[in-house]
């Protein structure tokens, strides 16, 4: 491992922060083609959420989706992927996401999109946390459907947007027959539709804000080293984005001090901390 010595400046702190809710679109329509159109056996809807709709930059943990309907149980098998973007709307025109584009998404999600009530917040846990780190960009969601329910499909809250913020892709073919798989090179159809998207965030402070700290976690970068430090707590996991929330390097530890070892380009990193009693705590470094 080539070593690397930086100089370190923090930018800002955060601890012991309660995680907020934040709720992206009001409307009360309903259907059932975004985010996961259930009707074919391939799907994918990329839709995009402002950051001045989001308000407060932070690690993106969990987000839901509003069901309005459906009697079925069967649970979407669904794929979500991240991004921040300067768009801020789809356009007009059929477009594809292209496998270079694609490449910059990162995927935070691979597994079933719950649908065990008939209405309400279908809620999942990203497996990979996506750090929202500034305000001036965009996040484009894309979620990639597999499932193709016969009967009882569930229908979701979606907002009409006063531009055309949601692209959506089938296979054609209605009623479960469609063998076309969604790909890069596939067009996406704009709309007008959003689906209404719920995040669960632990924010980040701006700079010149300050937090009491109980666990008193301090993080620097020595000898391409990313060093994390706690006097009163185990810390069980520290995961390194950059500033695009594009997740770097993770580790899982079970002592006071973790080391992981870094091979990176000068620029700014978020490292998220996990301790061994669950609190999760933010830095923003830039070295």
């Amino acid at each position: 491992m080539k070593s690397l010595f930086f100089s370190v400046c923090m930018l800002a702190l955060t601890g012991m922060q309660a995680q907020v809710t934040i709720t992206l679109g009001n409307g009360t329509s309903s259907g059932t083609s975004s985010p996961v159109a259930s009707w074919y056996n391939s799907s994918a809807n990329e839709s995009i959420y402002t950051g001045t709709e989001i308000g407060s930059t932070g690690t993106i943990t969990n987000i839901s989706y509003q069901k309005s309907s459906g009697s079925s149980t069967i649970e979407p098998s669904i794929k979500v992927y991240m991004k921040l973007t300067e768009t801020a709307a789809s356009g007009t025109a059929a477009y594809t996401i292209g496998s270079l584009n694609f490449s910059n998404y990162t995927l935070v999600y691979d597994g079933n999109l719950p649908n065990s009530s008939t209405s309400g917040a279908m809620e999942i846990a990203l497996q990979t946390p996506f750090a929202f780190s500034d305000l001036s960009r965009n996040l484009s969601v894309l979620v990639i459907g597999a499932t193709c329910i016969e009967s009882g499909r569930p229908q979701y809250r979606f907002t009409t947007t006063p531009s055309r913020m949601s692209a959506g892709f089938t296979d054609g073919i209605i009623g479960c027959g469609g063998t076309t798989s969604w790909t890069p090179d596939s067009r996406m159809s704009p709309v007008w539709e959003r689906p209404n998207l719920i995040l669960t965030v632990t924010p980040l402070l701006s700079i010149g804000e300050k937090t009491i700290d109980k666990n008193d976690v301090q993080v620097l970068i020595k000898n391409g080293q990313l060093q994390a430090f706690s006097k009163k707590a185990a810390i069980s996991e520290m995961t390194v984005f950059d500033i695009s929330g594009r997740k770097l390097a993770a580790m899982k530890n079970d002592t006071a001090t973790a080391l992981l070892d870094l091979s990176l380009a000068k620029q700014i990193l978020i490292v998220q901390i996990k301790t061994a009693d669950n609190t999760i705590i933010n830095k923003k470094i830039a070295f």
